[in-house]
């Protein structure tokens, strides 16, 4: 059984985690297009992701003092391939935000990019920590204040972190063994809540509207194949939205959720939320 790696990429609560976990109830209820074929290894750390999906919460930051959690599981075929074994290793959101400011990556993990098959990187829409582009026209009375007055924030915005984590990514993954380009699915996360006219718009629209810069480097990239994503884990919002918060309660987990793509054009939605992982491995 030859494994295949993927890389999940993004910076810190960007949904990383809680993908993880919905992923594996997936696997588990055998309603995706990827199927298990046996048990994960590390089985207590994503199903404790999982309860925490169940007691209709997210999990929270994953804490960077932890041992390194990878999630390795067997999979049946994939697009007519042999039998694999996926494995997710453990990134977490800070090492990412770090090797962006420092241009650094410690040469463990850059060893596992460049052995990967593909990489899903992550942006959460509404994130609080996502940082806007300085406005040069509406902050003009910033920069009438002294040097060190006003707002001293060194995060880059976060669409430049996006550029500089797909330039990344670029760089690090290798061609498929068939000589095929490595392919990288974009997953936009909390897409449940965005409104329904923007999501009817589809996920690309959505990334040209808040991170054009990201966006317009997505359109010029030619040494990789890319897909865009706009996943809804569970349907909903658990944190701040308490009708949805009822409903939850009698839904399915493994039953709830979506994954938003386009097609020709057209903005298809899918129930299936292992679409992104079944792409970037398969042939």
């Amino acid at each position: 059984m030859k494994p295949k790696s993927i890389i999940l990429v993004g910076g810190p609560e960007t949904g990383k985690s809680n993908y993880v976990g919905r992923l594996w109830a997936s696997l588990k209820a055998g309603n995706g297009t990827l199927k298990r074929a046996g048990m994960p290894r590390n089985i207590e750390y994503v199903e404790s992701i999982c309860e925490h999906l169940l007691q209709g919460k997210f999990a929270g930051r994953t804490d960077t003092n932890m041992a390194r959690q990878d999630f390795c599981v067997p999979l049946t075929a994939v697009d007519g391939a042999i039998p694999t074994e996926l494995i997710v290793p453990d990134f977490t959101g800070e090492l990412w935000r770090d090797a962006v400011k420092n241009s650094e990556l410690p040469q463990e993990w850059v060893d596992e990019l460049e052995s990967a098959d593909g990489a899903l990187l992550f942006v959460r829409a509404h994130s609080p920590l996502n940082v806007q582009p300085f406005n040069w026209v509406t902050s003009r009375d910033i920069l009438r204040l002294p040097i060190g007055a006003g707002n001293n924030s060194t995060e880059l915005p976060t669409q430049v972190t996006l550029c500089e984590l797909l330039r990344l990514l670029q760089n690090k993954l290798a061609c498929k063994p068939n000589g095929g380009k490595p392919r990288v699915a974009v997953v936009v996360t909390a897409w449940d809540t965005l409104n329904k006219e923007l999501q009817a718009q589809g996920p690309s629209a959505y990334l040209r509207e808040q991170f054009p810069l990201f966006a317009g480097m997505l359109e010029d990239v030619e040494d990789i194949d890319l897909q865009v994503y706009g996943v809804s884990i569970v349907g909903g919002d658990l944190q701040r939205d308490q009708a949805f918060q009822k409903r939850y309660e009698g839904m399915i987990m493994a039953q709830s959720g979506s994954v938003t793509y386009e097609l020709d054009a057209v903005v298809h939605a899918d129930p299936d939320v292992t679409m992104p992982v079944a792409w970037v491995i398969g042939n």
